[in-house]
């Protein structure tokens, strides 16, 4: 049993640093249990805020009584621009914070003759309806330009548009001209985005932010666009070829859903989440733990330093409780500096540790300088995103290279045999 300690300790090492990573990947769960609370956190202040925001309309709608049934008829814009300035603001709830914002949204366009009169025939009036998605997020009244005339908008969409509230105005159809212009301007408070429904049968829609990550979201992508760190433009031009139903129609010929699934928008992105990138950092558990544990075992069987499994399970125990330290350090300030914290405190622990275990200040100062690289590629590859499958397979690849050189010229068998 004597020639096989090696053996044995290795087999001891392996079944120490699989429950150490264990104990890495339990923060997992803590990992998800903050985030779910981190939603219902957002999801309280988008309810007394303001949900995300999508505009629907202008549409001119025609309602009638067919065969007793009620009947339906949509007649969109000739022309429609939007032109949107989002105002961010971080709001919290407890240690959680969410983006919220306040919106001034100039809207005009042009009715055509040729769209709506085929619909509308010898009626005198129409319903012009606007569909918004969250009309708690109006904190101000205002009015409809209508052919140089000014109307009062009402509450409510004025008809059926699923789960969409809205605001409607009733708008004259006789002795109007060929182009009947309209225009209006409304704040909107919301959470998360703003999406916009392309209407007209050409379709503008300008947006500007101070927020400095956006997230295109929806069926259309800008045309163009400018992303710094003072912010954002971008700008939609969409066409109605591009759209999946026609200029006008019917309530029976084409789903709101549908109109609704054509909206294109921006989201405020928060570029870090905390939660994602300790999520991410708790993966490369494993790395830390071989790569620390090969360390202490290269001195053990070259230096003749006698490492016992107990010291091989405090030193693994410190390196999980980094990712438990880095999770409560990044919800109270933020994930860079809890980053650092989290990598002295333990970097610091490990080292001065390896002091006593390894008898020896240079090589307890190799064991620190190791970590620190560690810790600090690790962060490198967290910023990666995209390149950090690569960045990591990299590592791994230079990591068993050295140790195979370091190992190249061990007797291993006289190692079992001297054990």
């Amino acid at each position: 049993m004597q020639s096989h300690s090696v053996t044995f300790k290795v087999l001891a090492i392996a079944v120490i640093g699989g429950g150490c990573l264990i104990a890495s990947l339990a923060v997992l769960g803590l990992v998800a249990e903050r985030q779910d609370t981190g939603r219902e956190a957002t999801e309280e202040i988008s309810l007394l805020w303001g949900r995300r925001q999508t505009l629907v309309g202008p549409m001119l709608i025609k309602r009638t009584l067919v065969a007793g049934l009620p009947r339906e008829d949509y007649v969109l814009p000739h022309s429609l621009k939007y032109k949107t300035t989002l105002v961010p603001e971080i709001r919290s709830r407890g240690i959680f914070k969410t983006v919220v914002y306040k919106s001034v949204v100039h809207v005009e366009g042009q009715f055509k003759r040729g769209d709506w009169a085929p619909v509308f025939g010898d009626e005198s009036a129409g319903l012009f309806s606007l569909g918004i998605s969250d009309t708690r997020g109006i904190e101000r009244q205002f009015n409809l330009q209508w052919n140089n005339a000014t109307l009062a908008f009402e509450s409510g969409a004025g008809v059926d548009l699923r789960a969409m509230s809205g605001l409607h105005a009733t708008v004259p159809l006789r002795s109007v001209p060929e182009m009947i212009p309209f225009s209006f301007d409304v704040e909107l408070k919301g959470s998360e985005g703003v999406s916009v429904a392309p209407l007209g049968r050409e379709t503008v829609i300008a947006m500007t932010s101070s927020w400095p990550t956006p997230k295109f979201v929806g069926a259309f992508l800008p045309s163009s666009h400018e992303i710094g760190r003072d912010g954002f433009n971008a700008e939609w031009r969409i066409s109605s070829f591009g759209r999946s139903y026609p200029q006008s129609f019917s309530k029976d010929e084409v789903g709101f859903d549908q109109v609704i699934l054509s909206a294109a928008g921006v989201d405020l992105h928060q570029s870090i989440d905390i939660y994602d990138m300790v999520f991410r950092s708790v993966k490369y558990a494993v790395l830390f733990i071989v790569i620390t544990f090969a360390a202490f075992f290269l001195f053990d069987v070259l230096g003749s330093i006698r490492v016992h499994p107990i010291q091989y399970l405090l030193i693994g125990a410190a390196l999980a409780l980094f990712y438990l330290l880095l999770l409560s350090f990044s919800e109270q300030i933020g994930f860079l500096a809890a980053y650092l914290l989290a990598m002295l405190m333990i970097a610091g622990l490990v080292t001065s540790y390896s002091w006593f275990v390894l008898r020896s200040g240079k090589r307890a100062f190799l064991i620190g300088i190791l970590l620190a690289a560690l810790y600090s590629y690790l962060y490198f590859v967290l910023q990666l995103e995209d390149y950090a499958l690569l960045a990591g397979s990299l590592a791994l690849f230079l990591l068993l290279g050295g140790a195979m050189y370091a190992t190249r010229n061990i007797d291993w068998f006289s190692l079992e045999k001297n054990g």
